[in-house]
């Protein structure tokens, strides 16, 4: 019976994964116990946790499934130089990069029309920064806002607003 490889070897990063056709994610070193969830919390990006243990030919990218890992290698097969993705080297990405939703938008039936705003917020710990809110009104992307920071998914210290300003998008 022939044996499936789960690591592939690549001489540039794929478009999709050849098994599902999902779009291949980093592999992120020295994550320790970390879990792709937490990750995704805190850096707001997407990623597959390699531990912290860096194999001596690693792999670079990973289906996000974990159906396939895919290792960078010259064109004639030997291995290419890689610097790997390690979490202290990670930057967040933008809040501005996700578009919440308030209740008044994705409630069943509702005629209320959707329009987009960026509120700019202060926590009580003195963070700064954007988010992008769909609602119908000012008022319902104030109260998005206020959920959403208090909720403590974003990777902030604090979690109420001291100060907001909204803005139509």
């Amino acid at each position: 019976m022939p044996t499936i490889t789960r690591i592939i070897n690549v001489t540039r990063k794929p478009s999709k994964c050849p098994v599902c056709g999902e779009r291949p994610v980093d592999i992120i070193y020295g994550t320790g116990e970390m879990t792709e969830a937490e990750f995704l919390l805190e850096y707001r990006r997407g990623g597959i946790m390699g531990g912290d243990n860096i194999p001596r030919r690693p792999p670079v990218w990973a289906c996000p499934c974990g159906c396939k890992r895919f290792r960078l290698v010259n064109p004639d097969g030997t291995d290419a130089p890689v610097k790997v993705k390690m979490l202290k080297n990670i930057r967040r990405a933008p809040l501005t990069k996700i578009i919440w939703e308030s209740e008044e938008v994705t409630k069943p039936g509702s005629s209320a029309k959707p329009r987009y705003y960026r509120v700019d917020f202060t926590t009580e710990l003195g963070e700064h920064d954007t988010l992008r809110v769909c609602a119908p009104n000012e008022a319902a992307a104030r109260k998005t806002a206020g959920k959403v920071t208090s909720s403590e998914g974003l990777g902030l210290k604090g979690n109420q607003i001291v100060l907001m300003q909204v803005t139509e998008d």
